[in-house]
C-alpha cells in the first residue's frame, strides 16, 4: 500500500506556502531546505507568517475583500484566481466582494483556515494551533464569558450543592422541637444530603479537570 507524501506546505510547517524571500520571518528553520519555500520550525509560525501577510494585504495595500486578497495571494500566473477566490468565499461564508478586517479575530481566522485548506487539501491544525499563530500575529480571540467556561460551571454546581447542604442542616436543625413527629423524613434527608456531597465533588472534579485540559491544549 502506497503512503501519500504530506503536502508541501505541511512539511514544511509552511501552510500558506509562502514563497522564499528576503523577509526575516520569526521561527524559520535554522536550515532552509526548500529551494523555493520557506520552512519553519514549527507551523505555529508558518500560520503566524500566513496571518501576518493578510494584515499586510490590508494595512499597506488596501486589499479588503476577498477577491483583492486571492487575487494578490494567488496571482492568475500562475493560479486559477477565480477558482481559489471561489472555492475561499465559499468556505468562510464571506462573499467575494464584501469588505473584511484583517484585523478582527472571526474574520481573520476564517481565511486563514480556509486558505490552509485551498493549499494543502486539508487543514490538519487545531483551534488551539490556529489561536496560538494569530495571538503571536497581533490578533487575540475575544474574551470568554465566564459564566460559559467550564471552570465556572464547576464552580456554580459546587457552590449550588453547597448551599443546598447548609439549606438542609438548616432545616434539620429548625425542626430540632418537632423531630419526634417529624422522625420519618430524617432518613430521606440524608440521602438528599448524600447526593449533594456527590454533586459537589463533581462540579470540584470538573474545574479541576477542565484546568488541567486547557492547560494540555495550550489555552492558558
Amino acid at each position: 500500500m502506497t503512503v501519500k507524501p504530506e503536502p508541501r506546505g505541511i512539511r514544511n510547517n509552511n501552510p500558506g506556502n509562502l514563497r522564499l524571500t528576503k523577509d526575516p520571518w520569526q521561527g524559520l528553520a535554522e536550515t532552509q531546505t526548500d529551494t523555493e519555500f520557506f520552512v519553519f520550525q514549527s507551523p505555529i509560525y508558518g500560520i503566524r507568517a500566513l496571518a501576518r501577510t493578510l494584515i499586510k494585504y490590508q494595512d499597506k495595500h488596501g486589499l479588503r475583500t476577498i477577491r483583492q486578497i486571492i487575487g494578490r495571494w494567488a496571482p492568475s500566473v500562475e493560479n486559477d484566481t477565480v477558482a481559489y477566490a471561489k472555492a475561499v468565499s465559499d468556505e468562510t461564508g464571506f462573499a467575494p466582494d464584501v469588505a473584511l478586517d484583517m484585523h478582527k479575530y472571526e474574520q481573520l481566522k476564517a481565511l486563514v483556515t480556509a486558505i490552509i485548506q485551498h493549499e494543502n487539501g486539508q487543514q490538519p491544525y487545531t483551534g488551539a494551533q490556529v489561536d496560538k499563530a494569530l495571538i503571536l500575529a497581533g490578533v487575540e480571540p475575544p474574551p470568554k464569558n465566564l459564566q460559559h467556561t467550564r471552570t465556572v460551571r464547576g464552580g456554580q454546581a459546587a457552590t449550588a450543592a453547597t448551599v443546598g447542604l447548609g439549606a438542609l442542616q438548616a432545616v434539620q436543625d429548625g425542626m430540632a422541637p418537632v423531630r419526634d413527629s417529624l422522625q420519618m423524613l430524617v432518613p430521606y434527608l440524608d440521602v438528599a444530603k448524600w447526593l449533594l456531597l456527590v454533586i459537589t465533588l463533581i462540579g470540584v472534579g470538573n474545574m479541576i479537570w477542565a484546568r488541567i485540559d486547557d492547560n494540555r491544549k495550550g489555552l492558558r
